[in-house]
């Protein structure tokens, strides 16, 4: 078979991923989150890690890592014991032997069973015959206000506009309107010379233009943490697209990424009710005023569940 007939397929965003990061191989860490949860993590390949957590047995999961920065790491794995309903993620921070794990739920809520949610937990990597760290990651306001559009492949860039410490609202940028956006999207597919391709196109469109209809625009809960100076962890699910989707089968799904501020790159989580898979991007610093900035929300935020965070104290910086 000539090379130019040996077609990869990609998941959804992940074709342009950084390599994945193998570092951890042949590493232990003994983990105490202040949930009084303590466990060993033995790192014994590239891809599997043993974990045991006191009182139960340890197992051998299947890991995937990218790096955010020198010596900070994001660990992403689907416990085998949950017939993937649960995933988790791990940043081991290694400069500061601080930690923050995230566990998602599938399906929590039966009356939404594509909802997912995330609940962050904080702790430290304990190293014998030293003092814990005093100090934790933890919730932030630091990027409220700021505007940085994300490239996660050449056609697919979104804008997340952080509108506060626990909503992210996401927009084609001010350069663009959303209609003219998502044409510029579909622009190689609705030139195809394939019927097929060409009809998938125009169902994307029309579907996309019905949503407008019932999802004013892209707001929903997110949390930010703090990392160090320049890593900053952020997360968003779409709960609010879910709930208003006439057959509940839009949205619920969500990202989580490892941002490096400073350089405006990141490494994350891409995830809905069917998969979960790692993903990278570059982002660009847009300081201009966006439409969306001041308008007023239409989507009722008390009856949010998926992202307890949202109603935490965030403490001052």
């Amino acid at each position: 078979m000539k090379m130019s007939e040996q077609k990869k397929t990609f998941t959804g965003l992940s074709q342009f991923k950084i390599a994945y990061c193998y570092e951890l191989r042949g590493k232990k860490f003994h983990i105490v989150m202040d949930n009084k949860t303590e466990y060993l993590m033995d790192f014994t390949d590239e891809s599997t890690v043993l974990i045991a957590e006191e009182g139960n047995p340890a197992v051998y999961e299947n890991y995937e890592c990218l790096k955010g920065d020198d010596r900070t790491y994001l660990v992403h794995w689907t416990p085998k014991k949950h017939g993937g309903k649960i995933n988790q993620a791990l940043v081991l921070d290694l400069a500061q032997n601080l930690v923050t794990f995230v566990n998602f739920e599938t399906g929590y809520d039966p009356e939404y069973p594509r909802l997912i949610r995330a609940i962050p937990y904080f702790g430290v990597i304990r190293e014998a015959g030293k003092p814990d760290p005093a100090k934790r990651h933890h919730l932030s306001a630091r990027m409220a206000g700021r505007h940085i559009k994300w490239y996660y492949t050449p056609e697919m860039n979104l804008q997340h506009i952080y509108h506060s410490p626990i909503a992210v609202r996401a927009s084609s940028g001010p350069e663009q309107t959303y209609d003219e956006a998502m044409r510029s999207r579909l622009a190689k597919k609705f030139a195809s010379d394939d019927p097929e391709v060409r009809r998938e196109a125009e169902e994307t469109w029309n579907r996309m233009m019905q949503r407008k209809e019932w999802y004013p625009f892209y707001e929903e809960p997110c949390f930010h943490i703090f990392i160090n100076d320049n890593l900053n962890l952020f997360c968003f699910i779409e709960e609010n697209m879910i709930r208003r989707s006439p057959n509940k089968s839009e949205g619920g799904g969500g990202i989580l990424l490892l941002q490096e501020i400073d350089r405006v790159v990141d490494v994350g989580l891409s995830f809905n009710a069917d998969e979960f898979y790692m993903v990278s991007a570059f982002g660009i610093e847009n300081e201009i005023e966006d439409p969306l900035d001041t308008a007023e929300s239409p989507f009722d935020w008390n009856i949010l569940t998926s992202m307890p965070s949202i109603r935490w104290e965030i403490p001052e910086e």
